[in-house]
């Protein structure tokens, strides 16, 4: 931990050098380079057995972003307090944006691949403060390292965006563990403004031993003024074990500054296991002091197999530069 400390002061005395050089030298347009990153500090009270309340810094984030040229990007940024197993190591994103690709926008490097709605939402960016359960457990590790393409293009005058990755499969930080690489592709149509339907799918192998690691994700996002809603329902395969889960997210903006929020999701680790399924209530009101500063509250309520309940209530306060 000393070390990440120690980097991370000098990482932020390189920044602003680079903010120094970009900003003192008016003949050149480039590089644009900038820090970017936030923090989270909550504030939990947990009935789960065992659980204990108080006071955490959730997560930390700072990187740097930048323009090398009109046509290649880079970002680089470190995390600091992420306790996910998979995701661990210090370094999040290192990768290069080309856009100068004939037909496409090209990213090589470690990235968060494209798979899921709610997956491909910034942390800092994310409605509830946790995750359904659905994208927690099938979606893991949310980045790897590999190569991505990405289109923009129009069919019978809808929009569509579409992408394709090839990665490790192993996720960040890590060497590939087999001959293999995993593919992920997904596909998002705008029928109407406001409208985001489609969908996402993994092909892999995970492991020395290259068990069979595939996701198949289906998604919707409708925005109208001050009105969200939004739903995904993913299927995955670990091996000869089949799971499956789903959520449907509404929110309502009452003024620019609150946000009511409320979740219903579903998660069943084993679809062949009677009495596993898990499910959710979340409801949430988001509450911005500044449009860089957040306080995000919550209270989840959690059946979980065989039918005990869990009660959960967070306070988080968020910054992001």
């Amino acid at each position: 931990m000393e070390k990440f400390f120690l980097f991370f002061l000098m990482f932020l005395s390189a920044s602003q050098v680079f903010c120094l050089e970009t900003s003192t030298n008016a003949t050149a347009d480039f590089p644009k380079i900038k820090p970017t990153g936030f923090a989270k500090a909550r504030y939990t009270v947990d009935t789960t057995a065992g659980a204990k309340d108080g006071f955490t810094i959730a997560q930390t984030r700072f990187g740097l972003k930048g323009d090398i040229s009109k046509d290649v990007i880079f970002s680089f940024s470190l995390e600091g307090t992420n306790t996910d197993e998979n995701n661990n190591k210090a370094i999040c994103d290192a990768y290069i944006d080309i856009k100068s690709i004939p037909y496409f926008a090209a990213r090589i490097g470690q990235f968060k691949y494209k798979f899921s709605l709610e997956n491909i939402t910034p942390d800092q960016d994310l409605e509830l403060i946790n995750k359904s359960a659905v994208a927690n457990n099938l979606i893991s590790p949310t980045r790897d390292i590999g190569a991505e393409i990405s289109k923009n293009f129009s069919v019978k005058s809808v929009e569509a965006n579409c992408s394709v990755a090839v990665v490790n499969g192993s996720g960040s930080n890590c060497a590939d563990e087999n001959d293999y690489k995993s593919i992920v592709g997904r596909i998002i149509f705008t029928p109407l403004k406001g409208f985001n339907v489609g969908g996402s799918v993994y092909d892999g192998k995970i492991g020395a031993d290259a068990v069979t690691k595939d996701r198949t994700g289906f998604e919707a996002k409708y925005e109208l003024k001050k009105l969200l809603c939004k739903t995904e329902y993913i299927f995955g395969k670990d091996g000869a074990v089949k799971k499956e889960g789903y959520y449907a997210t509404v929110g309502y903006t009452v003024n620019p500054s609150v946000v009511m929020l409320a979740r219903y999701d579903v998660w069943d680790p084993s679809l062949k296991t009677i009495g596993a399924k898990d499910n959710r209530w979340s409801v949430g009101v988001n509450y911005f002091l500044d449009k860089n500063v957040l306080l995000r509250n919550n209270y989840e309520q959690k059946m979980e197999s065989p039918s005990v309940k869990n009660d959960l209530i967070m306070s988080e306060l968020q910054v992001k530069f």
